[in-house]
């Protein structure tokens, strides 16, 4: 008789996580705890597992079972982030490609300064040649040799 006294009170005491949860239920549904593996199904053959948060039960419509969201709705969200990632990373692509032709359109600008003024130096000295000629030049035709 003790044994079975000491058996209905460890049944009436709260162990485990349901009782620290403290979760209740609306009149005429029952609560559950699931263990490792558990499952729970609806007459609709709708399951959750020991993973499965709590839901409404208006959270069905006609996109099937949803937790906790709106899947509709985070769907949109999700499409209208794609788009925006989408026209960014195509933004990005046409400035990147402009860079890349700005860069190109530099380097041949930077080239060819280079080449003018490589030409200038040369035709300077020459310039500082025929000028140091022709001072020193005493005749017409001394002058017509100072030209290249």
């Amino acid at each position: 008789m003790m044994i079975r006294g000491l058996m209905l009170a460890l049944t009436l005491i709260p162990t485990g996580v349901s009782a620290q949860q403290g979760f209740s239920c609306s009149y005429g549904d029952r609560g559950a705890c699931l263990g490792f593996g558990d499952t729970v199904c609806s007459s609709s053959g709708m399951c959750v597992d020991q993973n499965a948060a709590c839901f409404d039960k208006y959270q069905c419509d006609y996109e099937g079972f949803t937790c906790k969201s709106n899947v509709t709705e985070c769907a949109a969200a999700y499409d209208k982030l794609l788009g925006e990632n989408n026209t960014l990373v195509d933004e990005y692509n046409g400035l990147l490609k402009k860079h890349k032709e700005l860069a190109t359109e530099f380097d041949e600008t930077i080239t060819a300064a280079r080449a003018l003024k490589s030409d200038y130096d040369r035709l300077e000295a020459t310039l500082a040649d025929m000028e140091t000629c022709l001072l020193y030049a005493s005749t017409l035709d001394d002058a017509k040799l100072c030209t290249p």
